[in-house]
């Protein structure tokens, strides 16, 4: 059956060409019926990809048919197919020597020329072509890439307007000449083009994507996106796309596109970890904490060594409180690293959270063991000993702080604050937390710990400015309503005072302690 078919089609071909043989301009009339014959053959063998048998073929018709160009042609094409582009250079030149004017052979030959980078060459071959068909677009267009390839935009920008000036319509010569000025950073130029050619074609997506890059270049984020949005609506796959948009929208602060675009990216590009890395961290930022454990979790089950990946799982199980979870991941990570100080900081913020406050010790004093001079280690372990009440630890590991980064904000307002709340030092608090407010005036809880400086020293309107600010900022604070509270109180405005801490109350589970240090100072002002 397969032999009576492949005669079949060996049949029905020698029709078709010997129907297309007296088109072919050849020199002898009385084309040789052997010629068809082994011609066949060579393409039967070409089609079974048996390369010496298609030459052997081809060149027994060329012997019976020595003057067809058609024939030579096409054993130059197998050449090239076989990747032995210099015989098929060879043939196509001896064409051209023959038939100066086939124009098949001369496309032909430009782009073996192009493929070996000899673009002057192949752009005689399209001039050739020009010149013979002054009215054909197309090659004007491939002779305009060709001088793009060499590197002379400026012949390539004057050839695409000949085209226009033939054809004013033509999409491709548009939108090339648009690409072109892309690509010599005329933007204004290139976006006048492409939105003509888009608008010529609505399904030219490279064209809406070209145009996404012109606008991204002036800045022009708006019609950026909606430019790469049109081109992946027509071109779902195009994965380049997907990424410029992220950059984008991440810009413009749209994290949940960010994220649909990162899940389309990786259910095309499973393997891709990279892409569910960040998938993760965009889910991390966007506090959905389940779906970037389950990214991590993929990551580590193709690669368990994946440091990046087990450090930011150990964080957010910390996050959601599943303690003995994280610390397992912290005690995988110190055996993949063990002498990062990150690790055993990031394993004490751990501890710190959990009010482990011992372990927490431990694991900063490691860390800072291995970077003695980190400002962060030498914060937090500040923050430890206030927590387990060692305070003069506490203010020599500030101080240690402040000596290595005067403009650590934290560590001013820490300090500042906790010379306030002790009533110590009051001139040199305010120093520091003014400092804090000049280098973060945002923050609601360093305007609160200036507002307290000024309480402590009695300044209560000057406090009350700062703290009712604090509040404003920080709407659901319970120790700030507290302070709040109690300067009204202390500014005999006790309706004022009970209001304030009436709305402490309603987040006291932030603050161990105060619910009933509130309630006592509400029940003693009535």
């Amino acid at each position: 059956m397969k032999i009576k078919l492949k005669i079949l089609c060996l049949v029905i071909l020698a029709l078709m060409i010997s129907s297309c043989a007296s088109s072919r301009k050849s020199l002898k009339p009385d084309n040789s019926e052997k010629s068809y014959y082994h011609y066949i053959l060579a393409i039967e063998a070409e089609y079974d990809r048996d390369w010496d048998e298609a030459i052997t073929q081809m060149e027994l018709a060329i012997r019976e048919d020595p003057y067809s160009p058609y024939l030579k042609l096409e054993l130059s094409t197998i050449y090239l197919k076989m990747e032995r582009i210099d015989e098929s250079v060879k043939i196509a030149e001896d064409i051209i020597n023959e038939y100066p004017d086939y124009e098949p052979v001369l496309a032909m030959l430009s782009k073996l020329y192009a493929s070996r980078k000899e673009y002057k060459k192949a752009t005689v071959m399209y001039k050739k072509l020009v010149k013979i068909d002054p009215r054909n677009s197309q090659n004007y267009i491939h002779l305009a890439f060709l001088y793009k390839l060499d590197k002379k935009p400026d012949k390539a920008v004057k050839t695409l307007q000949a085209v226009i000036k033939i054809d004013p319509v033509n999409v491709m010569a548009i939108y090339y000449l648009g690409k072109i000025y892309v690509e010599t950073e005329e933007y204004d130029k290139a976006i006048d083009k492409l939105e003509k050619a888009v608008d010529l074609n609505h399904s030219l997506w490279d064209g809406f994507f070209m145009l996404g890059l012109a606008y991204e270049a002036v800045d022009d984020i708006d019609n950026s996106i909606i430019n790469y949005e049109k081109s992946l609506d027509l071109n779902a796959y195009n994965t380049e796309i997907r990424k410029r948009l992220i950059n984008l929208y991440l810009k413009k602060g749209k994290i949940n596109n960010v994220i649909e675009q990162l899940i389309e990216i990786a259910d095309n590009e499973p393997e891709n970890l990279k892409i569910l890395g960040m998938l993760a961290t965009m889910y991390v930022d966007n506090k959905e904490f389940e779906k970037a454990e389950s990214e991590l979790f993929k990551i580590i089950a193709v690669d368990p060594e994946n440091i990046n990946a087990v450090f930011l799982l150990a964080k957010i199980l910390g996050i959601m409180e599943r303690y003995d979870e994280a610390i397992e991941q912290f005690k995988e990570l110190l055996k993949l690293v063990p002498d990062n100080p990150d690790v055993y900081f990031y394993f004490g913020r751990l501890y710190l959270q959990m009010k482990d406050f011992p372990k927490a010790e431990e694991m900063m004093k490691i860390a800072l063991g291995i970077s003695p001079e980190d400002e962060e280690i030498l914060f937090n372990l500040a923050v430890v000993y206030e927590k387990i009440r060692e305070f003069d630890e506490m203010f020599s590991y500030l101080q240690k702080t402040l000596e290595l980064n005067p403009d650590h904000v934290d560590a001013l307002n820490y300090l500042g604050y906790s010379y306030a709340d002790r009533g110590i030092n009051l001139d040199k608090a305010l120093d520091l937390v003014r400092k804090a407010v000049e280098l973060a005036p945002a923050s609601g809880y360093i305007r609160d710990s200036l507002g307290w400086v000024y309480f402590k020293k009695g300044l209560y309107n000057e406090a009350l400015k700062e703290i009712k600010k604090a509040s404003e900022i920080e709407k659901e604070d319970p120790v700030i309503f507290e302070h709040l509270g109690d300067v009204y109180k202390n500014l005999d405005n006790r309706e004022a005072a009970i209001e304030a801490w009436e709305k402490s109350l309603e987040f006291h589970e932030k603050e161990e302690g105060l619910k009933e240090r509130i309630e006592e100072k509400i029940d003693n002002l009535k």
